[in-house]
C-alpha cells in the first residue's frame, strides 16, 4: 500500500493543509503521512480543533490513525470506506466548529446515503470562519454545484469557552453542474449585525459608532442598516460583527470578532479593510471563500471563479488538491484579479 508523504510546512504551513488532506484522503481512499504539522506556528502541531477534525474523519471512514495527540507534528492516516450516518463531534473547547466541518462535510456530502452531523465548539473564533459564513455563504454555493446540504447554527459560542453548535444534514447530491463565477452580480443592501454577549453597553455603543464612521469613510456603494443583538445564552463575554451583502443567489458574509483584549477599534478597522478590498476588486468571490470552493468544485463538475488575489490558504489548498488527484488547478493572474479554474476529479 502506497502512502502519500506530505510536508505539513509547505506553503503557509497551517491547518488548511491538514483539513484538505483529511477530506481528500477520505473520499479517494488514499492513505497519507504528514510531517511538520503547523511548523513555525506559535503552538505547532495538532491543537484541539485539528485533533477533533482528525478523529471525526477517522470515525466516518474507519481509518487507522497514528499520531492523533495534542501537539503532535506527525500524523499517519489510513482510510477505509466512508459510512453515512449520524455523527456528533465535540471540539472540547471554544475551537472552531466551522474548521472541523471543513474536513468532514465533503466526504459525507458526496455519498448517496444521507448523513447528519453535529459539531460542538465555538462559532466565533479568531482567524476562523464564523458559523454564519459556513451556513450562509459556503453551503449555498456548494448547493449551486449540485450538493444537497442544510446547515443551521443551533447555539452560539465564543472562543475560548465554546458552547456553540452547528448541525448539518447531507442528502444524496443532485445533478452536478459546472460553476462559472466570473462576473459579480449587483450587490444587494448590506445588513450589519452586531452580536454581543455580556458586553458593557458603553462598549457596544462605541462599536456601533465606529461601524457607522467606517461605512461613512469608505463611502459604501450600497445602502446598509444595522442592528444590535444580545445573545445572553452565550457563556463568554464577546462581540462579533456580521456583514451580509452579495446577491440574492450568492450571499456574502464578512465578519470579525472582539474577545480577549481585542480592541473595538481593531475589530472595526479589520472589518472595514475586508469590505474596502472587496468593493474595490469587483470580483464575485472574496478571498476567504476562494480556498473553500476548490475541493467541492473538484468533486462536482469543476468550474471557474474570479477572485482578487492568491492567498496562502488558496495556494495551500491547490497544492494539496494536486498532490492527491494529480490534477492541477489553473491560476491565471491578471493585473487586478485572479482566475481560478478547478478541474473535475473523476470522469
Amino acid at each position: 500500500m502506497k502512502i502519500l508523504k506530505i510536508d505539513g510546512s509547505m506553503g503557509h504551513g497551517g491547518g488548511q493543509i491538514l483539513r484538505s488532506s483529511l477530506a481528500l484522503s477520505c473520499i479517494l481512499g488514499i492513505p497519507f503521512e504528514m510531517t511538520d504539522i503547523r511548523k513555525g506556528r506559535p503552538q505547532p502541531g495538532l491543537r484541539k480543533q485539528h485533533l477533533c477534525g482528525v478523529k471525526a474523519c477517522a470515525e466516518i471512514c474507519g481509518a487507522k490513525v497514528e499520531g492523533a495527540e495534542l501537539g503532535s507534528e506527525v500524523l499517519s492516516f489510513v482510510p477505509k470506506k466512508i459510512k453515512s450516518g449520524s455523527y456528533h463531534f465535540a471540539v472540547g473547547s471554544g475551537g472552531s466548529t466551522a474548521l472541523v466541518l471543513q474536513s468532514v462535510l465533503l466526504p459525507l456530502a458526496v455519498q448517496k446515503l444521507p448523513s447528519q452531523v453535529i459539531v460542538d465548539g465555538g462559532t466565533y473564533c479568531p482567524q476562523a470562519p464564523t458559523g454564519e459564513f459556513f451556513a450562509e455563504s459556503l453551503v449555498p454555493r456548494m448547493n449551486r454545484m449540485g450538493y444537497s446540504i442544510e446547515a443551521n447554527i443551533e447555539k452560539f459560542g465564543f472562543y475560548k469557552a465554546g458552547g456553540g453548535q452547528i448541525s448539518v444534514a447531507c442528502n444524496s447530491p443532485k445533478q452536478f453542474r459546472p460553476v462559472d463565477l466570473v462576473r459579480r452580480e449587483k450587490l444587494r443592501n448590506c445588513t450589519v449585525q452586531l452580536i454581543t454577549s455580556h458586553f458593557p453597553e458603553k462598549t457596544t455603543l462605541k462599536i456601533r459608532k465606529l461601524i457607522t464612521k467606517e461605512f461613512e469613510k469608505m463611502k459604501c456603494a450600497v445602502p446598509y442598516e444595522m442592528e444590535i443583538v444580545e445573545k445572553s445564552t452565550i457563556e463568554e463575554p464577546g462581540a462579533a460583527v456580521i456583514v451580509r451583502t452579495g446577491s440574492a443567489e450568492y450571499p456574502l458574509i464578512f465578519s470579525d470578532i472582539a474577545a480577549y483584549g481585542y480592541s473595538s477599534e481593531a475589530l472595526v478597522n479589520n472589518l472595514g479593510k475586508q469590505l474596502r478590498k472587496f468593493f474595490a476588486a469587483e470580483v464575485p468571490v472574496e478571498v476567504h471563500l476562494a480556498d473553500q470552493l476548490i475541493l467541492p468544485l473538484g468533486f462536482a463538475e469543476g468550474g471557474k471563479f474570479l477572485t482578487s488575489h492568491l492567498t496562502e490558504h488558496l495556494e495551500s489548498c491547490c497544492q494539496t488538491f494536486e498532490l492527491f488527484t494529480g490534477k492541477k488547478v489553473g491560476l491565471e493572474k491578471d493585473r487586478k484579479e485572479l482566475l481560478v479554474e478547478v478541474p473535475k476529479v473523476q470522469g
